[in-house]
This record gives C-alpha cells, sequence and structure tokens, in this order.
C-alpha cells in the first residue's frame, strides 16, 4: 500500500470517528430532554423515575400578560417577543423550555377573575401533556396590597379543590399544593377557617416573612413557601434566615419550600433595589443557600416576573444565560461532583468556551490532514530523485 493510500485511509477513519462524534454530541441534548419528560403522572412513578435524593425545582409562573403589559415598568423583553398568556404556543414553548432546564413544575400565580380560570385551565391542559407538576400561587391581597375577604379566600379554594383537583394533583406530594400569599395579615381564625373549609384535599402553605409569622399559624397549615425575590445571596445574613425558616418548617413536620433568585431589579416599580445577577453567580449562591437547608423543594424566582426582573425566561438583555446556568448547576448536583462556580460546563455556551467533543474531532482531522500533506510532499521529493543521484522522475 503507497503512503497516499495509507494516508487516505487515516484521514478517512478520522473523518469517520468525527461524524460518529458529531451525530452523539447532536442527539445528546435530546436524548437528555427524552429522559426528563419519562416522569409519570402518578407518585408511585415519579418515586421510581427520580433518584431518593432528589429535590424538585418549581419555577414562579405568571400568566398575566397582554401584549399591552410589555409596555409597563418592563427593562427587557422575552425573546418570545411580546407575547399573550393565551397563546397556547408559546405555553407550550415555555413549558418545553423549563423542563429541559431541569425544571420539575411551576408555581403559578392565580385569584379567580374569568380571564385567570381559562389561562389556569390551559395551563394545566398543556403541563398535564408535557408532565409538568404545577402548584398554585393564591394571590389574597389586592392591587393595593390589602388583603381580600376570607370569604373570597375561602369560595376561590374551594373551586380549585373542587373543580380543578385532578388537574393540580402534584406528582411530587399526591395532592394539590396551594400557596396562600399575604397570611400574615389574617388572623388564625381566619386560616383556621380556610383550613376547615377545604380539608386535606390540598396542601395548604403559607407565605410568611418572618419565622414568628409562620409558627402563629404552624399548627393549621401544612409548611410554608418563602417568596424573597430580592435576597442578596452573598449577605451572611440571608443563609442564616433561610435556615432558620427552613428548620421552624421542619419542626412542626411541615412542606418547606425554599427561595432561589437570579437577581433583581425593582426600579420600574418605583424601587431602588438591585441585586445584580453576576453573570449568573448570584444564581448560583442562592441556589447552593436554598438547597443548604434540606428543603423538600425549591422554589425559583422566577420563570417570568419581568417587572422585578427575576426572571430566566430567555430575553434579549440576557439570552438564555441562567438556564443554562440552572441547568448545569442541576446536572453537576446530581451528579455528586462539585459546583462549579459559574454552574456551567465546559460542553456548552454558558461557559464562555465552546470546546465540544465534535469541535475536538474536526481539529484532530485539520491535523491530520496537514500532517497528510506534509508526509506527501516528502514522498514526491523522494521519488523525483533517484537513488544514486539520477535526474528526476516525470509524474
Amino acid at each position: 500500500m503507497t503512503v497516499l493510500t495509507k494516508l487516505g485511509a487515516a484521514v478517512a477513519a478520522v473523518l469517520c470517528c468525527s461524524a460518529s462524534v458529531g451525530l452523539a454530541a447532536v442527539r445528546a441534548a435530546p436524548a437528555a430532554r427524552s429522559a426528563s419528560a419519562t416522569m409519570t403522572g402518578t407518585a408511585s412513578a415519579a418515586s421510581t423515575a427520580a433518584p431518593p435524593s432528589h429535590v424538585p425545582v418549581f419555577a414562579y409562573f405568571y400568566q398575566w400578560f397582554n401584549p399591552s403589559s410589555w409596555d409597563r415598568a418592563k427593562q427587557d423583553l422575552p425573546l418570545a417577543g411580546k407575547y399573550s398568556s393565551d397563546d397556547p404556543h408559546v405555553l407550550r414553548d415555555q413549558i418545553e423550555a423549563a423542563r429541559a432546564a431541569g425544571i420539575d413544575g411551576f408555581l403559578t400565580s392565580w385569584k379567580s377573575t374569568a380571564t385567570l380560570n381559562r389561562r389556569l385551565d390551559l395551563l394545566i391542559s398543556v403541563a398535564r401533556s408535557e408532565r409538568l407538576d404545577l402548584g398554585v400561587v393564591y394571590e389574597a391581597l389586592d392591587f393595593s396590597r390589602r388583603p381580600l375577604p376570607v370569604q373570597t379566600v375561602k369560595h376561590d379554594m374551594l373551586y380549585l379543590v373542587t373543580s380543578r383537583s385532578a388537574g393540580l394533583k402534584s406528582t411530587y406530594y399526591g395532592r394539590p399544593v396551594i400557596i396562600w400569599t399575604g397570611t400574615d395579615q389574617y388572623s388564625a381564625a381566619d386560616v383556621r377557617s380556610v383550613r376547615a373549609a377545604i380539608g386535606d384535599r390540598a396542601y395548604l402553605l403559607a407565605a410568611s416573612k418572618q419565622v414568628a409569622d409562620y409558627e402563629r399559624i404552624a399548627d393549621i397549615v401544612d409548611g410554608e413557601a418563602y417568596y424573597w425575590s430580592s435576597a442578596n445571596p452573598d449577605n451572611p445574613a440571608t443563609p442564616a434566615k433561610l435556615e432558620a425558616m427552613g428548620k421552624a418548617v421542619h419542626a412542626h413536620g411541615g412542606l418547606w419550600i425554599a427561595p432561589a433568585a437570579s437577581g433583581y431589579d425593582g426600579r420600574t416599580l418605583g424601587g431602588s433595589r438591585v441585586i445584580d445577577r453576576k453573570d449568573g453567580q448570584t444564581l448560583v449562591h442562592s441556589l447552593s443557600n436554598a438547597f443548604a437547608t434540606s428543603p423538600d423543594c425549591v422554589g425559583l424566582i422566577s420563570w417570568n416576573e419581568w417587572s422585578e426582573n427575576t426572571y430566566i425566561e430567555p430575553g434579549r438583555k440576557y439570552g438564555d444565560k441562567e438556564i443554562t446556568v440552572l441547568r448545569n448547576y442541576l446536572r453537576q448536583r446530581a451528579s455528586g461532583a462539585p459546583v462549579r462556580g459559574s454552574g456551567a460546563d465546559s460542553s456548552e455556551g454558558g461557559s464562555g468556551s465552546n470546546w465540544t467533543g465534535a469541535r475536538a474531532a474536526l481539529t484532530l482531522v485539520a491535523f491530520t490532514a496537514a500532517g497528510a500533506l506534509v508526509l506527501l510532499a516528502k514522498e514526491r521529493r523522494k521519488r523525483r530523485v533517484r537513488p544514486g543521484g539520477g535526474r528526476p522522475e516525470r509524474l
């Protein structure tokens, strides 16, 4: 076999190898997503599919958007455009993206209005088809932050547990999960009357701001979902406060949903507090603080709160940075590997490196081809000069 033939065979072999690596890289993401989508709609199947140490991550989700909503108090816009929460195509894209990022469920903000009831039904329908868990965040405060009448609260929660119970049954907890915002502004007697009305047909969680406020009603509710969107994860007081709340909830045998946020900017709402995202570092530190409290669930703030700028939904300003960071953080945590600072690995854009298996193979091809050209040139020189100094051969 000539040198040229051998080189050709070698290059072909490397090209074949690179093609296989490239195909494997392309197939990896859909395969991972497919594995994530195998979770069934029953609690027993979920416990089989998920490792015992798996702590679900639910993202706070909002369905109050009309095209005109994007013209008020916004610093950024989604890559999906000025969407409406009535658009089923946008909703399905949101759920698919959340699932691919490792999010197990949405905690959707809701109160009983014709519009939000319609949108809740749409969310239930699409989420069930995509095997995404759902919980409801009941907004018990009006636009001026005043508590709704307790009879209204009772009526609305009864509506959920009677007419929407099947669609809201949690894969992880076996019953619907309802988070009651503003519980601090209701008396213990009011909370007890709502609890008596819905019975054990749902997990009823408080949304207290202080340990004392939670403990005031701890024997009535089933736990606590702490919504802390403006927390600075680098402040030592933040993990200490989360730890105290988590210990209090677990001491009462409650369900503890620990908060984690990507950042915060409330200036468009008249505030001045800003927690910089730090290129994904804020989300990583916030997730680490949350998981350190041994939560039953992590409540990610948020999928699409665009006014407080806590969203991780892809937008014009940050792209899909936080989604990449979240996905890699959860993968590393699940594997038991130490979570690196950015939460991004070297195979995805979030790390700042584009080095992949496919690129490595292509680079190897380039080096092999260059070596082949050098060897070919040497072979030609040998063939042109005969042993003994004769004149060059004609090729």
